[in-house]
């Protein structure tokens, strides 16, 4: 693990039994709120460092590495939202956390969501960085990554080269050096080559509908969303508004890593909402 993929050293590393699989965690430690990170779907728990660091002042900080993500299991089967919110149920067991806030980005968001609405007593907040709704996939269930897409033949071309050569090939992590984030690109090009071909899974399972699960989210939950004109912030604050106590904020400028695009701004949100929480 290279050096900018290393959390503190303080920070606890280890693994848990969760829903007869091993997940792998890292957490900042303490007495504080704690507060899970699920991440999305083609990286891991190390990808979200920063928001770690930057929360671990005021928060017991949890990352952990989803089904087939990471270093935690990877079963053949088995990979939609309720086998990932049992998962995450599970860790929050038995790392004995009581009363935690919840944050997910995309597949996370859509794992987050669903634990909340299965044990709504259970969270304290919930946070839901660009989560994908029913408009944001294609005709099979997939999210949109254009033409011919293939989970299983990515991974296979991620695998083949080195994190070295991702750095220098691929546009998305030229872009993430250039805006200041070299550590982060190394930490999503590790993490692309610690995938296990198994998450293909994930596309082909059903996603939360949030109009039958949003509703049974009790706790205070924040959506940071992308940008989108105005007609897509209409709908999606419909969508936002089944919530029994929520509020969403377009982030301008922002695509779907909101937190990476715009990273002041977001934050910036999401501090504020968590103001009442520490």
């Amino acid at each position: 693990m290279s050096e900018s993929t290393r959390a503190p050293a303080q920070w606890e590393r280890g693994f848990v039994e969760s829903n007869g699989i091993e997940l792998h965690y890292c957490r900042s430690g303490g007495s504080a709120q704690p507060f899970v990170i699920s991440h999305g779907f083609t990286d891991d728990g190390y990808c979200r460092l920063d928001l770690a660091r930057e929360l671990g002042d005021d928060f017991d900080v949890v990352l952990y590495d989803a089904r087939g993500h990471g270093r935690s299991d990877a079963p053949a089967e088995a990979y939609g939202a309720p086998e990932r919110a049992a998962d995450l149920l599970g860790l929050l067991d038995a790392l004995a956390l009581e009363n935690p806030i919840l944050f997910g980005h995309s597949m996370g968001a859509d794992t987050v969501a669903e634990a909340a609405s299965r044990q709504p007593d259970r969270p304290r907040a919930v946070v839901l960085e660009d989560p994908v709704w029913a408009h944001d996939r294609d005709d099979d269930g997939e999210e949109d990554e254009g033409p011919g897409w293939n989970i299983e033949e990515q991974i296979a071309e991620w695998q083949d080269q080195s994190v070295e050569e991702l750095l220098e090939g691929e546009t998305m992590f030229r872009d993430l050096a250039e805006r200041g984030q070299p550590d982060l690109a190394r930490r999503v090009a590790e993490a692309r080559r610690r995938l296990s071909p198994e998450i293909a899974r994930v596309s082909e399972a059903e996603f939360v509908d949030p109009t039958e699960t949003y509703g049974d989210i009790e706790a205070p939950t924040l959506i940071l969303k992308a940008d989108a004109d105005e007609e897509e912030r209409e709908h999606e604050r419909e969508i936002a508004s089944l919530l029994p106590d929520g509020q969403l904020v377009h982030i301008d400028g922002a695509g779907h890593c909101v937190l990476w695009d715009e990273r002041e701004q977001a934050t910036e949100q999401l501090r504020a909402f968590l103001t009442d929480f520490r």
